[in-house]
């Protein structure tokens, strides 16, 4: 009986312990960490902006920045220029936002500000150190007057000479004369300055001297006398120059009105080749009276003398007396522009006994007379001539010019 309830109880307990209810427990398993390595760090692109400035202003620093980033850059001008834009860049704005994608040079470029004031400005007399036959100086309405020293057995030019050739300038370059167009003469004044124009880089001089070549030993003005004052080659080629101011001309009678006829010519000389070529557009192919380094027998100008010189109103004889002879172009068309000026201003009482015929028929020293006899001449003065050359009052004339010598020249510097 025991036997029978033991194996009872044996097979409760195993029939108990396979029941599908009863969870099976596993031991966890292991967790195995993977070696690995760690991540990079992610590759930057750097750009340098490289900023620079002409002269005139300052700019913001560039510097090296991460690719695509946008950098602000900033022209300031200093006082008397003004920005005008970027090299490197098509912006006229003076602040300028530039994305990074490549190296970049930019830089910007400032002006001095052009007033009416900074064209029409006199200096004083300088010394010119050392001396190359011509010892002074003054600039005046962009126009350099140098007057010869105490050398080649001459007199110095006297500063009071000096000053008097300056004022006539001046007067020629009023910008407050009749019918004168204010740009254009400036335009005429930056040619003389050589900073536009056909002899851009050659400033203009005047030449002022004392009697004439001869009065000189050397004579300065041949090619021999010339070379004889150290450094009075090289000093002179740095200049465009055309003819003299004399002092005391060797044809000078003292009188007053033989002094304005001497400096008028002159200086009308320089003016007209050095700077009314250049003022009003198309004035430099109409004007060129440069001969010697192209043909001049299809401008405006040369159509104008030779008509004067058909029509009987410009004798040519003192010149050759061949309209056709291209070597003494130049000067019958620098002394043509002379005398057509003179017409048109009515100016011929300046002469002696008011004529200077044959050279000038005395049928054309009026406006009226040369729309009549020269009607090219008359057209080509008020087209080219009237805007930029002020005419100079008379009764001004004569008081700085007076006999033998006398008279103050109302010069004064900026």
């Amino acid at each position: 009986m025991k036997r029978i309830v033991f194996l009872f109880i044996l097979l409760v307990l195993l029939n108990h312990c396979s029941s599908d209810d009863d969870p099976i427990i596993t031991p966890p398993a292991s967790v195995q960490s993977p070696t690995s390595e760690p991540e990079p760090e992610p590759f930057v692109v750097q750009y340098t902006l490289t900023v620079t400035t002409s002269e005139g202003g300052s700019v913001s620093e560039g510097g090296t920045f991460d690719e695509g980033t946008e950098v602000t850059i900033t022209a300031t001008s200093n006082s008397g220029y003004e920005f005008i834009g970027w090299e490197g860049s098509d912006s006229s704005e003076p602040t300028l936002t530039i994305s990074l994608n490549s190296n970049i040079t930019i830089s910007a470029t400032f002006q001095t500000i052009e007033t009416h004031e900074s064209y029409y400005s006199s200096g004083d007399i300088v010394a010119i150190d050392p001396p190359v036959f011509f010892d002074r100086s003054l600039t005046v309405y962009g126009i350099k007057l140098i007057a010869a020293g105490a050398i080649g057995g001459q007199l110095a030019v006297p500063d009071t000479w000096i000053y008097k050739t300056a004022q006539v300038f001046r007067l020629l370059m009023d910008p407050e004369g009749i019918a004168i167009d204010s740009q254009a003469q400036i335009n005429m004044i930056k040619v003389l300055k050589g900073e536009i124009g056909w002899h851009q880089g050659y400033p203009t001089g005047q030449r002022i001297a004392y009697g004439g070549g001869n009065e000189y030993s050397p004579n300065f003005l041949s090619d021999q006398g010339r070379l004889s004052y150290s450094g009075l080659e090289a000093f002179q080629d740095a200049l465009a120059l055309d003819d003299m101011v004399w002092y005391k001309n060797v044809d000078s009678r003292f009188i007053g009105d033989d002094d304005i006829v001497e400096i008028l010519e002159h200086t009308l000389h320089t003016i007209h080749r050095y700077g009314v070529r250049g003022g009003v557009e198309g004035s430099t192919a109409a004007l060129n009276i440069e001969a010697e380094e192209e043909d001049i027998s299809n401008t405006e100008i040369f159509f104008a003398m030779k008509e004067a010189y058909e029509n009987g109103v410009y004798g040519i004889e003192g010149y050759g007396g061949d309209i056709n002879n291209q070597d003494a172009w130049p000067v019958m068309l620098k002394e043509y522009q002379y005398l057509l000026t003179f017409g048109m201003w009515e100016f011929s009482e300046f002469w002696e006994g008011g004529s200077l015929s044959p050279e000038w028929n005395d049928n054309a020293r009026t406006p009226e007379g040369i729309q009549q006899n020269n009607p090219l001449g008359y057209a080509l003065y008020n087209t080219y001539f009237a805007p930029v050359v002020s005419i100079p009052s008379k009764e001004v004339l004569r008081s700085i010019f007076q006999d033998n010598d006398q008279g103050e020249s109302g010069y004064t510097s900026d």
